[in-house]
């Protein structure tokens, strides 16, 4: 499928745990190219403790990539975001408006703490919505505290949210227990959007080509560009034409 947009990846270099210099990049961008991806917007970490780098630098950072890309900044689009981590100075952003969203929209890539429980991960997405923006919830597959039941997410989605899995789950690239669930919300459709999570060439590549693959054929071409094309394109904003090249 030649279209797709990638809205979750960490292939900025020098700013977090993804791509840590410029040739890995390149090398991860020409990897999204040749697997159909035509958006990409990079989403670097932001939680305290861990990932602090400012936003000015993640800016400048974006600059040099889009200059990196040379041809192919011609041929694809390229938009900055952040992945947040829902915590206490994640919240103090939000309330000053200190955040950037998906494109030109009101939707924020939010991560959870693996440690959360329902009521704690119901309060952020509660929070998020009060302050004017909608959470794209990130690797949903990854909290425990939410994966006894789709009615859960399907509670999640009620509520005002959004669910992201990675490609790599769904390829049970982290297990056959996450791969089982992630297939189960995809069956339910429970699932707005498919990113890569990509963050290097080796351990954590961008595998949107086979990802679309398996979704097509398990269920079905529209729903495949929908997960993958029409929603992630939607939530950025970004004006579509009627018919979408394939």
């Amino acid at each position: 499928m030649i279209g797709i947009a990638d809205i979750h990846c960490h292939i900025l270099p020098y700013v977090d745990d993804g791509a840590q210099e410029k040739e890995e990049s390149r090398k991860l961008l020409k990897m999204q190219f040749e697997q159909g991806v035509r958006t990409v917007c990079c989403t670097p970490h932001l939680r305290k403790g861990m990932f602090e780098t400012p936003d000015e630098e993640i800016f400048e950072q974006f600059e040099r990539f889009r200059e990196r890309a040379g041809a192919l900044r011609k041929r694809m689009r390229f938009y900055l975001s952040r992945e947040y981590f829902c915590d206490s100075s994640f919240i103090s952003r939000l309330e000053r408006d200190e955040v950037i969203p998906l494109g030109d929209s009101r939707f924020l890539l939010t991560e959870m703490s693996s440690q959360y429980s329902e009521e704690q991960i119901f309060d952020y997405v509660k929070i998020i919505l009060k302050n004017g923006y909608r959470p794209l919830i990130a690797h949903v597959e990854r909290y425990p505290s939410i994966t006894k039941s789709p009615i859960q997410i399907q509670d999640l989605i009620d509520t005002g949210a959004l669910i992201q899995v990675n490609a790599g789950s769904i390829l049970a690239r982290e297990g056959y227990k996450q791969s089982a669930w992630c297939k189960k919300l995809l069956k339910e459709g429970l699932v707005h959007v498919v990113a890569s999570d990509s963050h290097d060439s080796e351990s954590r590549p961008p595998e949107m080509d086979k990802v679309c693959d398996y979704i097509s054929k398990k269920f079905g071409e529209d729903y495949a560009r929908e997960l993958l094309r029409i929603n992630p394109l939607t939530i950025l904003n970004v004006p579509r034409k009627k018919k979408t090249p394939r």
